[in-house]
């Protein structure tokens, strides 16, 4: 696939239309079209400068998000009655992938908090237009390394910009299923972070959390304090690079949301 025309593709169907063209025309000989489509997408660098910061310690700006989520860790543990187990199976430092289900908007926040210090002043996020476009909010993602894109629409940027921070030995914060769950319960997830896994070569953390949703719905207001819950898995180690298909990315992908299940229906049994 030329690099010319991978500037040109802003969507998943655009990159597999473009990808199986080319296998067609015989381009792709080599490898597998969809390894070639992302190996060549990944390895591009990016001139986003909001993207290039990863690169730049910043350990006063770090440090006081640090601080800041710490507090709200602690206060979560007295009035939410939170509880953290499996903090133990987090990789000393980056580059790794924290993969969570998402519940509610003080997810990202409270668990980032919990995070030890080695680990937390490389995490970034790839946050939504929808939420962190425009006016503070936007403000507020460059100050807290929120990646923003829409995946939806722009999905190469967004999955260059993660490649890039695990590049520079970021921990990537990532919710496979892309958006707040409806009801609380683990929906579909997408396969982001298995292709970006395999393609940088690192591993994915699988974490499930459970409260949230009783707390802050999707939709709704903040509902009142209830008991939280997050449990942190051991890493899920992707195959070689080399090993790269739409299967291992689906079989990754699987795997990933198996843990992350099972591990939120032992919380949800507990709270």
């Amino acid at each position: 696939v030329e690099e010319s025309r991978l500037a040109e593709i802003y969507t998943v169907r655009e990159l597999v239309e473009l990808v199986r063209e080319s296998a067609m025309a015989g381009t792709s000989q080599a490898l597998r079209p969809q390894f070639a489509g992302w190996h060549t997408v990944l390895q591009g660098e990016s001139a986003d400068p909001e993207v290039l910061v990863l690169a730049q310690p910043q350990r006063t700006v770090e440090g006081f998000w640090y601080l800041l989520t710490r507090m709200a860790a602690m206060f979560s543990y007295d009035r939410f009655q939170l509880r953290a187990t499996g903090l133990e199976n987090l990789p000393p430092h980056g580059p790794f992938l924290i993969c969570p289900n998402h519940q509610s908007f003080i997810d990202g926040v409270i668990m980032s908090g919990l995070l030890p210090w080695p680990v937390f002043r490389d995490i970034f996020f790839v946050g939504t237009s929808e939420i962190f476009g425009a006016g503070f909010m936007r403000r507020l993602a460059r100050w807290m390394r929120i990646m923003v894109v829409d995946p939806d629409a722009n999905l190469i940027p967004a999955m260059r910009a993660g490649a890039f921070g695990l590049r520079h030995g970021r921990v990537l914060i990532m919710f496979p299923e892309g958006e707040r769950s409806i009801d609380g319960t683990p929906k579909t997830f997408k396969k982001g972070a298995a292709i970006l896994s395999i393609h940088m070569q690192v591993p994915m953390v699988p974490v499930a959390i459970e409260g949230f949703y009783k707390a802050w719905p999707r939709g709704k207001g903040f509902q009142g304090f209830a008991p939280l819950q997050i449990r942190f898995g051991k890493p899920i180690y992707p195959p070689p690079e080399a090993e790269a298909s739409e299967d291992a990315y689906e079989k990754l992908t699987a795997e990933l949301k198996a843990q992350v299940v099972a591990m939120w229906q032992e919380l949800h049994v507990e709270t």
